[in-house]
């Protein structure tokens, strides 16, 4: 039987412990995303040619960012040079997800259609950025959080992160997400043994499970980019296990 929440959240740079429990279902933080953040000629909607969606792909920053309509995640992709001429952006676990020929044209690679899709340009679209959280959402967030990887692991399971400023907290909260997001893609047998999640700072973004504990670090500075992405978490749960 799970135990009851119990927590500790302790103000400014304090650690936030939590205890599996009930939670709510999570819901979708990016349904106000073509309203966020600032107008920029790097960032552009595109839409899918198979009519399946458009997708907003946000070159402003040093990492690019992808976010398709009715997703969970906005995935960091890196600029390569392709096999034959082009350009390919690649995940952090170097899946192409788009693709530019010599001629301009672009090709998106979403799971849904791994051999390709081509997509065309709408007009420009806004930064993808993260919307400012308080503590009470960070910890609504880490309880929901919670309450996903106890009904995964059937253990009880202790979470432990450190509130910042609202707008670094928004990438601790998604960060939260991204590990949800991992665990519930990994098979069930590998997170029989997850007792703690930490998530910590550092320079680069990155997750480490040995069966017991899960350690995820973010890099708050750089963003979106700056957290492993669910399906690097996914792989880092099933080769720890």
């Amino acid at each position: 039987m799970i135990r009851g929440l119990s927590t500790l959240f302790v103000l400014a740079a304090g650690v936030l412990a939590l205890l599996g429990a009930e939670g709510a279902a999570q819901s979708n933080p990016f349904q106000q995303l073509a309203r966020s953040g600032q107008e920029a000629s790097g960032s552009h909607w595109y839409e899918r040619v198979d009519g399946r969606g458009r997708l907003i792909f946000d070159q402003s920053g040093r990492a690019g960012l992808v976010w398709e309509e009715g997703s969970m995640e906005v995935v960091a992709v890196y600029r390569s040079r392709a096999a034959g001429g082009g350009e390919v952006w690649l995940t952090d676990t170097d899946r192409t997800l788009l693709r530019q020929t010599n001629l301009g044209g672009w090709t998106y690679f979403p799971p849904d259609r791994r051999d390709g899709v081509i997509i065309e340009q709408l007009g420009p679209a806004r930064t993808i950025v993260g919307a400012p959280a308080g503590e009470s959402e960070l910890q609504r967030a880490a309880e929901e959080m919670v309450d996903r990887l106890v009904r995964l692991s059937r253990n009880e399971v202790t979470v432990q992160l450190t509130s910042l400023s609202a707008a670094e907290n928004a990438y601790i909260i998604d960060a939260l997400a991204m590990i949800v997001l991992g665990a519930e893609a990994a098979p069930r047998r590998d997170l029989r043994g997850l007792e703690v999640v930490r998530v910590g700072f550092g320079e680069a973004p990155r997750a480490d499970y040995d069966g017991r504990t899960l350690d995820v670090t973010v890099d708050v500075r750089r963003g979106y980019a700056g957290r492993p992405s669910s399906d690097y978490i996914r792989r880092t749960i099933e080769d720890g296990a």
